[in-house]
């Protein structure tokens, strides 16, 4: 019979004795079970309730973790003794509180609290004033922090834990996982995430390495694979996306979506066609009436389900509301954002049509910023990105919407994508 465990996974749970005790490495490499199970035994043994649970936002603490202790076998163990409610999870006597560090504004939830125990989801997305502020809650002789998290730049925080921890220092603990250390993965799960990340995002979610962001952030981009002279499918439906600018440019830009429903390819993106207004080139700034108008006239043959635009234009959506369109204020969120084009662009669902020259222009030219990189910060070089703006403002919060649906509404969502026509 196999062991509900991985070696790496029991590897963790025996030695995880420190004051902080950290499991970082590649996606899907069985980081989460492995510090639940140890948390759990450790909140078992605490001798009070100041244990809490982190996450990036209350709502992925409980996504991420808490609702592994109610459905993963390996932890079935703690099952018949865990509620969850008014979010807390009550666990034997205990009750674990939760905290979103989503944020510098969440820091006021962590101050004057004493966390004897506290598990920490994805860490190395907090800010790192909360981590700092999350270290010196756990003041407790018994105090003992798990984290589990995917690698970011070298120069986080965390990665200097992790080195203290390989130096020898016994408040720190740290161990490596691969997606090889999950037992549970299968071949063809591992070769689709080969092939569907590049760059920065293999380095870290497959390899898991610490690495600075540099160079060209679509470096697999190939015209002759991603560029085509008409759309590969027909479209079930048109979203479009809006880059503001009066002294830079503005650009919008309308994708195609199918489902894959009909045709049986998987679901497929493109970048149909572009409106691009460089003032610079024009020698003219227009005014928010004209784009209104011009935008209008560009996706009015098209009627777009949604048109994704930053929310600080707000002038700009009241123009473009009075002719009847439909907004939706654009989740801004870069590293995501990029993620999810780079994974789409991999896998192959996302193309963009031959007349597109700005976007594929800057599609090519996209690259990290070397001085951001240099301070710990990955970011996009500020420069040529006004379609690529665009296409991820579409492309990422189109993502999150449809996963919204799904995750608390899916009867509705399942009878309105699979209403039977007649």
């Amino acid at each position: 019979m196999q062991d509900p465990f991985s070696p790496k996974q029991l590897e963790f749970v025996y030695n995880s004795t420190a004051k902080w005790n950290l499991a970082h490495g590649s996606v899907r490499s069985g980081k989460t079970i492995g510090t639940l199970f140890r948390f759990m035994q450790a909140a078992y043994e605490c001798p009070d309730s100041a244990i809490w649970m982190v996450g990036h936002s209350s709502e992925t603490i409980y996504q991420n973790a808490i609702r592994l202790l109610f459905e993963s076998p390996q932890l079935s163990m703690f099952r018949p003794h865990c509620t969850w409610s008014n979010r807390k999870l009550r666990f034997f006597d205990k009750v674990i509180g939760t905290l979103g560090a989503k944020d510098e504004g969440a820091i006021g939830s962590f101050q004057g609290k004493t966390f004897s125990l506290v598990y920490c989801d994805e860490i190395t997305l907090y800010p790192e004033s909360i981590i700092d502020m999350i270290d010196t809650r756990l003041s407790n002789p018994h105090s003992m922090g798990f984290a589990s998290m995917n690698p970011s730049h070298p120069n986080h925080k965390c990665k200097k834990w992790i080195d203290r921890a390989e130096q020898g220092d016994k408040n720190y603990y740290s161990l490596h996982f691969t997606l090889d250390d999950n037992p549970y993965v299968d071949e063809s799960y591992k070769q689709r995430i080969r092939d569907s990340l590049s760059g920065l995002f293999y380095k870290r979610n497959y390899l898991g390495h610490w690495c600075l962001a540099e160079g060209a952030i679509f470096d697999f981009f190939d015209r002759s694979v991603h560029v085509v002279n008409r759309p590969p499918c027909a479209a079930e439906y048109w979203i479009a996306a809006i880059d503001y600018g009066t002294n830079n440019p503005f650009c919008c830009l309308l994708l195609g979506v199918s489902t894959g429903r009909h045709t049986g390819l998987g679901k497929r993106l493109w970048v149909e066609k572009e409106y691009y207004y460089d003032p610079k080139v024009t020698g003219r700034q227009q005014v928010n009436s004209e784009f209104a108008e011009d935008v209008y006239n560009f996706l009015e043959p098209y009627a777009p389900k949604c048109i994704y635009i930053d929310p600080s234009a707000a002038a700009m959506q009241l123009e473009l509301q009075r002719r009847g369109l439909h907004i939706v204020h654009a989740d801004n969120d870069v590293q995501n954002g990029i993620e999810v084009m780079t994974t789409q662009m991999k896998k192959g669902n996302l193309f963009v049509m031959d007349c597109c020259v700005n976007t594929i222009r800057e599609i090519e030219s996209y690259v990290w910023d070397p001085k951001a990189a240099l301070q710990g910060y990955d970011e996009p070089l500020k420069k040529f990105d006004h379609s690529i703006d665009c296409l991820r403002y579409a492309l990422y919060t189109h993502k999150i919407a449809d996963s919204k649906v799904i995750a608390h509404d899916p009867t509705n969502y399942l009878r309105d994508r699979f209403r039977p026509t007649r």
